[in-house]
């Protein structure tokens, strides 16, 4: 039964995956949500960020022991959000992609009042495993990409647990059986990234697709595009890492690494190599990716694009470069010596600017002065 007949309204639901060109698709949809409220379709959210909060709001989850003080109450705001909406409206956010069974039936439930169509994109595994452990590093992990491809081909075995969240975010078949359970398959989109040489715009076009907008009534030149860096630049940041150790907290980490340094700064340098599967770990992925190929066709799920796009190219050329490869300019090792120290002595001066504000205004209150208000801070200070 389509949505048309039933006669509630729609939720586009999009819970991932990670690197598929999610941040391109979010900043799209933000940078025009005022042009999709004007076609009748929300976009919900009162930040870039509030779906990100949603989405952690369900799951119960925070980031190494971190957790945003908007999360609170975010997936509750965004469900009323779209039932106050009369029309469809589009959730996206990969970060719901792992979620349990629970908090899946939880958020279908408070979404009964419309006819959920489940979206997920996905993009070949060979492209994918580099990219993922790119983003476990801007995340402040340090394991090597050897130590991460051993850890996603083994995942019981994992101790940091990052194989196993890799195929809970990444595993197109397993995610979508997770997430569909109630749903009819003609409800289950899978969006296939297009391969390197297809026009740049072809995913925004399948996208648009599904949620039934026209893809060429919405300005996609300002969206951000999260760059995959090089293989100097992922090392530095490795090392990085290692270097800064705990004392940095993650809300700084978040605004001055994150963001700021991968994003800002090591993504626009010129890049020095691609990341590159060894050639028996790219058999062994290619395998893998006909196995979840085979689970899509079977589970009668709309493909949108091809599942030949979820094929990797079976290569035996050899790594010319491994990302591994421990031949690097003496020079970064210093540049990141010196990046760690100047920012342990932030961290250090923000935690100790807060206290002394903290004592300023408790002795002005010990003496009887009103304090005036708390000097309003960024998002990202030191928590």
């Amino acid at each position: 039964m389509s949505e048309h007949e039933t006669g509630k309204p729609v939720v586009y639901f999009h819970v991932g995956a990670p690197k598929t060109g999610t941040t391109f698709l979010q900043r799209v949809l933000w940078q025009n949500r005022d042009a999709l409220r004007d076609a009748g379709l929300l976009y919900p959210g009162d930040t870039l960020g509030a779906q990100v909060h949603a989405a952690f709001d369900l799951r119960e989850a925070g980031f190494q022991g971190y957790q945003d003080p908007r999360t609170p109450g975010a997936w509750a705001s965004l469900v009323s959000e779209a039932r106050d909406w009369a029309g469809p409206v589009i959730i996206s956010q990969e970060l719901f992609s792992p979620a349990s069974d629970v908090a899946i039936d939880g958020a279908l439930e408070d979404l009964s009042f419309a006819d959920v169509h489940l979206l997920f994109t996905a993009r070949e595994l060979s492209r994918q495993i580099p990219a993922a452990w790119q983003e476990d590093l801007k995340n402040r992990f340090t394991l090597t990409f050897d130590e991460f491809v051993a850890a996603v081909r083994s995942p019981d075995h994992d101790g940091h647990g990052l194989g196993a969240m890799f195929w809970r975010m990444q595993d197109a078949a397993e995610v979508l059986a997770r997430w569909s359970r109630i749903l009819p398959p003609d409800r289950v989109h899978v969006i296939t990234v297009p391969k390197q040489a297809d026009p740049p715009d072809l995913l925004w076009r399948r996208f648009a697709g599904v949620v039934r907008i026209d893809p060429d009534g919405y300005d996609i030149s300002r969206a951000f595009v999260n760059t995959s860096l090089g293989v100097a630049e992922t090392d530095f940041l490795r090392r990085l890492n290692l270097a800064l150790g705990d004392e940095v907290g993650w809300p700084l980490y978040d605004e001055m690494v994150n963001h700021h340094l991968a994003q800002d700064v090591l993504a626009n340098r010129p890049k020095t190599g691609p990341m590159i599967l060894r050639p028996d770990d790219a058999a062994w992925v290619a395998d893998r990716a006909d196995s979840i190929v085979e689970s899509l066709a079977d589970a009668g799920y709309e493909i949108v694009g091809t599942l030949d796009d979820l094929r990797p190219t079976r290569s035996e050329a050899p790594v010319t470069r491994p990302p591994d490869d421990p031949r690097i300019d003496e020079p970064v090792g210093l540049a990141v010596e010196v990046a760690a120290a100047l920012l342990v002595q932030m961290a250090r001066q923000r935690g100790s600017l807060r206290a002394v504000e903290g004592l300023v205004r408790a002795l002005a209150v010990t003496s009887g002065i009103e304090p005036g208000p708390a000097r309003p801070r960024r998002h990202g200070a030191l928590g």
